[in-house]
């Protein structure tokens, strides 16, 4: 990749960014490390939000010491990673929450030609050298996550033109597509997550090279991918970010086994998103659900007459192939399991028996609500949702309307004595 002329260099009265701004311990860091003749400098993502007015939700540390000199620097300190190595600064005070501050050597572009003597501690999957800020910025992934800002003149730097796509409000990835999509497949989900954060666009050659590399996230640690979803669960973007991958020929690859009506799927899971921005926890089992009922209504309709076992057992199955590699809990795959049979014993109305028990289970009133979703856009659910709603009296939960029948029980009663112990 051809490197730019100069950095462009925004000075203190030219960006929001200040040292009021940034944690303190975060500062104290930054300071230890120049102290010991270090270059050290805030990057990444906590720049991007703070010059978008956002608050970052945590603060990276970029720097030229090596792992083993951050390691000798802060005894609070713990290397992780295998892929590259990182520091972790542990900061503890009593009564609070453990912090961490991450900090990474700047990697250059070039590999190691393994000649080269390098501390154990030092060493990593990727091979490649230790670098200058610049060549570590051309290692990053979109220009907008390529930003520097160097505390001790209050300037921020960008190397890659990263201050002008911010500005024009552009997710751009930094380097030949079909490189950097083969080197990390993940960058294509994360292309599409930060677009749909920051309510941005997609440069052109980059959402191009997704739909060329889509099946490349098929190499991709699952794990990896499954910690993306679930922060997406967390910021209420799973159904934006599902949309945009189908069209990026994305969603195929992610979920190959995703059957049924996939639009489906993605109106229910940007329900449950809604519901999430009001303030509720949608569970990730309701996520799992959402995305699997399309599958399960076309192996079996959801009608009043469909038969529970059968739905138990396909849901099992669907549930299972499709997310089998993501390796979800099997209490996850079960609370599933049990909110999509929820919703065909609510189908079945008023000629279900057992609707006190029912009633009383902790999935039922989300799968009411559930249910009720689904009545909008389907025929025939109406009746069965106004009778379940009708039946509880308009309450939440059928422990306050559905009386539970009287039980007769005999009362036990001590047998007379008899013979020579009765007189």
């Amino acid at each position: 990749m051809a490197k730019n002329k100069g950095p462009v260099v925004l000075a203190r009265p030219e960006h929001p960014l200040s040292r009021s701004l940034v944690d303190p311990d975060v500062l104290w860091v930054l300071r230890k490390l120049r102290s010991e003749g270090f270059l050290a400098y805030i990057v990444g993502g906590a720049v991007r939000d703070i010059l978008l007015g956002r608050e970052p939700k945590d603060f990276d540390v970029g720097t030229d010491a090596r792992p083993s000199q951050l390691k000798r620097i802060f005894r609070n300190s713990r290397l992780i990673g295998r892929r590259f190595r990182i520091a972790h600064i542990y900061f503890r005070k009593k009564g609070e929450a453990d912090k961490i501050v991450e900090v990474t050597t700047f990697r250059g572009t070039a590999q190691l030609n393994g000649e080269e003597e390098i501390h154990p501690e030092d060493a990593d999957h990727t091979g490649a050298v230790f670098g200058t800020p610049e060549d570590d910025a051309a290692r990053r992934d979109f220009t907008v996550n390529a930003l520097f800002y160097d505390s001790d003149n209050f300037t921020i730097v960008d190397y890659l033109g990263g201050l002008k796509d911010l500005k024009a409000k552009v997710i751009r990835l930094i380097g030949d597509p079909d490189e950097r999509y083969a080197e990390d497949p993940v960058r294509m989900l994360r292309a599409l997550e930060f677009a749909v954060r920051l309510g941005f666009s997609i440069e052109e050659k980059t959402f191009e090279g997704i739909r060329k590399n889509a099946g490349l996230i098929a190499t991709a640690s699952r794990a990896r991918l499954r910690e993306e979803m679930r922060q997406n669960k967390e910021r209420s973007i799973t159904g934006e970010v599902l949309r945009m991958a189908r069209e990026a020929g994305l969603l195929a690859a992610l979920y190959p086994k995703l059957g049924g009506d996939a639009d489906l799927a993605l109106h229910l899971v940007s329900w449950l998103d809604k519901r999430q921005v009001a303030g509720e926890n949608c569970e990730e089992s309701a996520y799992l659900a959402a995305m699997a009922l399309p599958a399960l209504m076309e192996k079996c309709p959801l009608e009043p007459d469909a038969p529970l076992d059968r739905v138990s057992e396909l849901s099992a199955d669907i549930i299972t192939d499709i997310f089998s590699d993501y390796q979800y809990s099997a209490h996850l795959r079960h609370n599933a399991r049990e909110l999509l049979i929820s919703l065909y014993r609510i189908c079945k109305g008023k000629r279900y028996r057992a609707k006190g028990r029912f009633t009383r289970k902790p999935e039922f009133a989300f799968a009411l609500e559930l249910f009720g979703e689904l009545a909008g856009r389907f025929e025939g659910f109406a009746a069965p949702y106004a009778y379940w709603k009708d039946l509880l009296g308009g309450k939440p939960s059928a422990e306050a309307g559905v009386r539970k029948k009287k039980r007769n029980r005999r009362r036990y009663r001590r047998p007379r004595p008899t013979g020579e112990a009765a007189s």
